[in-house]
């Protein structure tokens, strides 16, 4: 899954040899920012790509706190009508 927010870019997959592990991978600033340094691990040098295993109760509190930093004030036009017809034009 692939998450953009004000926060930064995240990509978290779920191991395959712990169902109950997940990767989160982001650049050192946007890691860093929300979790502690000592856990986070570098992944790619070359793309400046680090990661860090959390559990999904933590993936989970992860994502909330993403959520509640949502402007809102961005969403004046949005509404849901229009979306569900455009993904009825893309299938």
């Amino acid at each position: 899954m692939k998450i953009t927010s004000s926060k930064g870019n995240f990509k978290i997959i779920q191991t395959i040899k712990n169902r109950d592990e997940l990767l989160i991978l982001g650049t050192w600033p946007d890691i860093s920012k929300l979790f502690d340094s000592s856990r986070t691990f570098l992944v790619n040098k070359a793309e400046g790509l680090f990661g860090i295993y959390i559990c999904k109760q933590e993936c989970q509190d992860f994502i909330s706190h993403l959520m509640l930093e949502i402007d809102y004030n961005e969403w004046e036009d949005f509404r849901m009508e229009e979306i569900t017809s455009m993904n009825r034009h893309l299938a």
